[in-house]
């Protein structure tokens, strides 16, 4: 798993040892400092984000914990950009923070339901909370702010469009249903019930081996040919929209009857649309690229031995 390149949502962005009794120091910015007890509560709630709030087998975070000295080394990169964020008058004042803490509770019953739900999220009180705003608007004004001063001229993109025009190319694509047996049989029955009329989709349900496509009249969805088996792809191929197969498909799922429910066919990318993307990965780019520097600049010092 990749940790996200660019921003956190606001509970994951970093916030430091203002709040933590002393512990052992993994990071040092500057005079800031990262302690264990600052990276354990962020990796958690790092941990409860990835997993949509569900609790974590011991397995499952068992194998997450490999990724706990990354997730540090993007702490220290996040406490760089706020300083930056800082030097440069970017950072919010405090009268901000407090109109976006207010807002916060604006949707809540009352002090109560907000202290639970900080308690839900696993911050400890407000004032980490109030900490951890600060840092994520903070970030979020020094990226805007980058981003608005970076010129990437339409020249440029146009000429990575017409050099690159094999790259800017809508997949062709196969939209089908299909009716899955055991026996090549069951699977003539099938056709032959088809030709007298019956519903395709009525049959996948009541018969198909695969109930999940089943379920859904035996609809498989929209894929890329070469997602699929071969035998399935070849058959598929072969049909024109609306037409089914006449013949059993065998693959190594089983006999399967085949509808094709559309052909998208590959389509040219035309410029006005290639633009965003063109101009989108420049940017990101760039962006990575002006975050490293900075955060060479800033010599951070990691104590990646010490992470427990």
């Amino acid at each position: 798993m990749r940790l996200p390149r660019l921003l956190f949502p606001i509970l994951l962005l970093a916030f430091f040892s203002a709040w933590a009794a002393p512990d052992t120091v993994v990071a040092r910015v500057g005079d800031r400092t990262i302690t264990q007890a600052d990276l354990d509560l962020q990796f958690e709630l790092f941990l409860r984000q990835s997993s949509g709030g569900m609790q974590l087998s011991d397995e499952a975070r068992a194998k997450l914990m490999g990724l706990k000295k990354q997730y540090l080394q993007r702490m220290v990169q996040d406490l760089v950009l706020v300083e930056e964020a800082e030097h440069r008058g970017l950072a919010p004042s405090q009268e901000m923070v407090d109109r976006r803490i207010q807002q916060s509770k604006s949707g809540l019953a009352d002090e109560a339901a907000f202290q639970e739900a900080l308690r839900r999220y696993g911050i400890p009180d407000e004032a980490t909370y109030r900490r951890m705003v600060y840092e994520a608007m903070a970030y979020k004004a020094l990226i805007s702010d980058v981003r608005h001063k970076m010129k990437i001229s339409s020249p440029a993109i146009k000429m990575i469009y017409l050099l690159s025009r094999d790259k800017f190319v809508k997949p062709e694509l196969y939209c089908t249903s299909h009716i899955m047996l055991k026996t090549r049989q069951q699977a003539e029955e099938i056709i032959k019930k088809l030709e007298q009329g019956a519903d395709f989709a009525r049959l996948a349900m009541d018969n198909s081996e695969d109930k999940v496509s089943g379920a859904r009249g035996g609809e498989v969805g929209c894929v890329l040919p070469d997602k699929v088996v071969p035998e399935y792809e070849a058959a598929m191929r072969r049909l024109q929209p609306g037409e089914y197969t006449h013949q059993p498909v065998r693959t190594k799922f089983g006999w399967h009857v085949i509808l094709l429910t559309k052909h998208v066919p590959a389509e040219e990318i035309r410029y006005p649309e290639a633009w965003r993307q063109i101009h989108d990965e420049i940017e990101g780019e760039a962006l990575d690229l002006y975050i490293k520097n900075l955060v060479r600049r800033a010599h951070p010092q990691i104590y990646l031995d010490r992470v427990q």
